[in-house]
């Protein structure tokens, strides 16, 4: 009965607090929406370049002509000098540009060696390396072609030729997502990060709201029936949002949802330990809201999401680990959604998550009943 009227009691206080319940529920479908609209589009496409000929030749043409008509690209203006294709790419008036010396065609047709020089941008790595793959690319299959006309002319015929221009040949396969596309890589690490973000500032914010009843009694009890409906909601919330990534953002699920699920409830339930340590220790909301957002860019960035963990320093993810959930949560997420790995390979991640949940959600009790309690012990004497 007593544990009924709670889970009520916790309930009508929530329907009190509109925003919260809002921020809960609707924050991770709208972010979903938004960013998912961002990184509609699966490549970077129709990129402005740069072009310098002086060769003035049919191949060095033809290599123009290659560039324009892929789809990466656009050539958007043909320099009359290198200083005025590297001025180009200084002001950002496009982000390539290609140059072809004097001589080229007359080069290579007296098989001597020569090169188009791919001036690429590098200030923003996305448009960089899409820019510089397709690039390197593009001249690589002219480079060959080149050299197969060239043995021909020698007398050798075309399947011999051929053979001797593409002496080896390099067989890929890309698993989960040939494309490399930006939407699959990055949508459902934000949706991991959603479920943080909403737990710890809807949490956090909730605690600072019912502390002091929190602390009178039963607090480990009410502060479960708490986090149990918070779980709730923004764990249904999340898989709405997986659901949009994959209905309407073509996103493959191709994992378990019953491992996502319990990944989901285990996460959602260790990262309540910091949301409650940092309410009970700021006892502001703005503070509380100022600590939450702050530490989401770094949180995100060093959970081995973006930058594997095997690359940073040794003692980083050690530290991470003691710290803070999500970098036990992030990748094997989405690697269940996405890639469809078992359970058996995320189940390190998972008992280390329930560890630290187990050995945090004392400490942050026992924070809340101290910060809180003082104020209640005031007001009763």
């Amino acid at each position: 009965m007593r544990l009924c009227k709670m889970i009520i009691s916790e309930i009508k206080s929530l329907i009190k607090q509109p925003m919260i319940l809002f921020v809960l529920f609707a924050g991770p479908i709208l972010l979903t929406f938004y960013l998912g609209g961002v990184y509609v589009h699966d490549y970077i496409e129709d990129i402005p370049i740069a072009v310098l000929d002086e060769d003035n030749s049919s191949m060095s043409r033809s290599i123009i002509q290659y560039f324009d008509e892929n789809e990466r690209f656009y050539v958007k203006y043909y320099c009359t000098s290198p200083q005025d294709l590297k001025e180009k790419i200084d002001s950002r008036k496009v982000y390539m540009g290609v140059y072809i010396p004097h001589d080229f065609y007359k080069d290579i047709s007296n098989l001597e060696s020569s090169a188009v020089l791919i001036l690429v941008d590098g200030t923003n790595i996305v448009i960089g390396n899409n820019a510089y793959a397709s690039a390197a690319s593009i001249v690589q299959t002219v480079a060959a072609g080149a050299q197969i006309k060239l043995l021909q002319a020698k007398d050798l015929l075309p399947g011999q030729a051929k053979n001797m221009a593409l002496a080896f040949q390099f067989n890929e396969r890309i698993l989960y997502d040939p494309g490399l596309t930006y939407m699959n890589y990055l949508i459902l690490g934000f949706v991991a990060v959603f479920l943080q973000q909403v737990m710890v500032s809807s949490l956090g914010l909730s605690v600072l709201e019912d502390g002091e009843e929190l602390a009178q009694g039963h607090t480990f009890l009410k502060l479960f029936i708490k986090i149990c409906l918070f779980t709730l909601i923004s764990v249904t919330a999340t898989f709405i949002s997986i659901g949009i990534t994959n209905r309407v953002f073509n996103v493959p699920v191709r994992g378990n949802i019953s491992t996502a699920l319990l990944m989901c409830i285990v996460f959602a339930f260790a990262v309540s330990c910091p949301a409650v340590l940092l309410a009970s220790i700021t006892k502001d909301k703005l503070k509380l809201y100022q600590l939450s957002f702050m530490l989401s860019l770094p949180t995100f960035v060093s959970s081995g999401y973006v930058w594997p963990q095997d690359q940073m320093p040794a003692f980083l993810p050690v530290v991470i680990k003691v710290l803070w959930p999500l970098i036990y949560f992030h990748k094997p997420f989405a690697d269940v959604i996405f890639k469809g790995v078992p359970f058996t390979t995320v189940s390190q991640d998972f008992y280390e998550m329930l560890i630290y949940t187990l050995c945090w959600m004392p400490v942050a009790i026992l924070v809340l009943k101290k910060r809180f309690g003082k104020v209640v012990q005031k007001e009763q004497s």
